[in-house]
């Protein structure tokens, strides 16, 4: 009966700690978005309702109950952007098989060299790096390419000349996959702010993925490295090199806004 009981407990702990990692997974994962507004918005929603039981407000009570009824519906309505992040992150973790594969050391220098090169000329672009989670949504929206990576070719794509310049181009491995690509504009959010049209495409395809961006500003000649939520400006080609293989290795730049 003892080990019954002790048996029954270690469930119990078990329980409640895999309950708390799960809502201490959700809270770090919505940071800094606008979920956790709207999760505030929510929570103040049903104490009013518990209030308006409390002192018998029946109009309000029913208004608020029937709302808070389909909660689930809500739930995924109002964060849907959240959960389909969330279920993609879980699925590219290693443990399900994930397939994604780095750039050569040669292919990150030429790389860097290249992003520099076009800053230099004042070349806008945005180099989108594929890691664990696949960009194939991305890729069939462009122009599909082949081609092993070289400045040659992203001087061709990016110029002013090219019918292409204005989308981005997905990396996969050492190849550029696709040219062209039109990427989503997020709404404007705190993060967002003062950004151009480029860095916030940029911006929202690495929080909604876990690829790396690399954008070259035509107005200022400024290098960012867009990853996971946060922008990081590189100074120089070997700083960019430095952020990029860090990021393949799975660790994270330092968070600084770029």
């Amino acid at each position: 009966m003892l080990g019954g009981l002790l048996s029954i407990r270690a469930i119990d702990v078990l329980d409640i700690l895999l309950v708390a990692f799960i809502i201490y997974w959700v809270l770090l994962f919505i940071r800094g978005t606008r979920a956790v507004q709207m999760l505030f918005g929510l929570l103040l929603l049903m104490l009013m309702y518990i209030v308006s039981k409390k002192a018998g407000m029946v109009t309000f009570q029913w208004l608020v109950g029937n709302f808070l009824g389909n909660l689930l519906v809500v739930f995924v309505v109002v964060f849907h952007n959240e959960i389909r992040r969330g279920l993609a992150r879980i699925g590219q973790w290693r443990l399900f098989g994930g397939t994604g594969s780095a750039p050569d050391p040669d292919v990150i220098e030429e790389l860097s060299r290249s992003a520099f090169l076009l800053a230099e000329a004042r070349t806008g672009a945005i180099l989108l790096l594929e890691r664990e989670m696949g960009l194939e949504e991305f890729v069939e929206h462009g122009k599909k390419l082949d081609a092993l990576f070289s400045h040659e070719l992203a001087a061709s794509i990016f110029s002013a000349n090219s019918p292409i310049h204005d989308g981005a181009a997905v990396l996969r491995a050492n190849r550029i996959a696709a040219a062209g690509v039109i990427l989503p504009i997020p709404a404007e959010s705190l993060e967002t702010r003062g950004m151009g049209t480029r860095h916030r495409a940029a911006f929202g395809v690495a929080s909604e993925t876990d690829a790396v961006a690399v954008v070259v500003s035509e107005e200022t000649g400024n290098v960012t490295v867009f990853s996971n939520r946060s922008a990081n400006r590189a100074e120089s080609a070997l700083r960019l090199r430095e952020t990029l293989e860090l990021l393949f290795r799975g660790e994270e730049a330092p968070r600084e806004r770029g």
